[in-house]
């Protein structure tokens, strides 16, 4: 089979489009970012106010809408991974970082009792490593900024009592997921040109 032979030009076009084409793949995660933002905040609010006003006998359950965002994101990636032409092993990399990531936070928790209730800051400090490591993988600096506004919050939020925490996790997850997640998105549009 006989091999051509690129020009400079092509060469640099090539490697351009293959940079486009990696972060075009990464670039609009701003799905997951503020689907699991908006969720966080809701539950974090509601919560918050079923403890406040003595709305509901178990406050807790305002987070079970988190049940909903995961069959959602995982019909999504689903839809994605049928959709992509290639798999690479930094997808999955990235799959799997969250998917642990979320078990992790699942076991804090299931254990709250043991940890004195202190879960809030402890699930910042987890998602605030996620929300690093993606940044650095997609070369998305305000994601970066954003895990550090999350573990900002998480010092805060252990000076807190537990129904303050809920509001600290609220404006947490407000910086640290839904304003990268929007300027995520609007750069994604401008790239593709929607």
């Amino acid at each position: 089979m006989d091999e051509k032979e690129l020009s400079p030009q092509e060469s640099l076009d090539l490697i351009n489009s293959m940079i486009v084409k990696a972060r075009k793949r990464y670039s609009d995660n701003s799905f997951y970012f503020l689907l699991w933002g908006w969720l966080v905040i809701i539950a974090s609010l509601m919560h918050y106010w079923f403890v406040v006003d003595s709305v509901i006998e178990q406050p807790s359950m305002a987070w079970l809408l988190m049940f909903g965002g995961a069959i959602i994101s995982i019909v999504y990636g689903r839809r994605q991974s049928k959709d992509a032409t290639v798999s690479h092993y930094a997808d999955k990399l990235y799959a799997w970082m969250w998917m642990s990531l979320g078990i992790a936070m699942v076991i804090v928790i299931i254990n709250g009792q043991y940890l004195n209730f202190q879960m809030v800051p402890l699930i910042l400090m987890l998602a605030g490593v996620g929300t690093f490591v993606s940044g650095a993988m997609m070369g998305f600096k305000i994601l970066q900024f954003g895990a550090i506004c999350l573990w900002a919050t998480a010092i805060f939020a252990f000076q807190l009592n537990e129904s303050n925490q809920l509001l600290a996790n609220a404006v947490g997850v407000a910086i640290g997921y839904l304003l990268p997640g929007y300027i995520m998105k609007t750069n994604y549009k401008k790239n593709v040109g929607i």
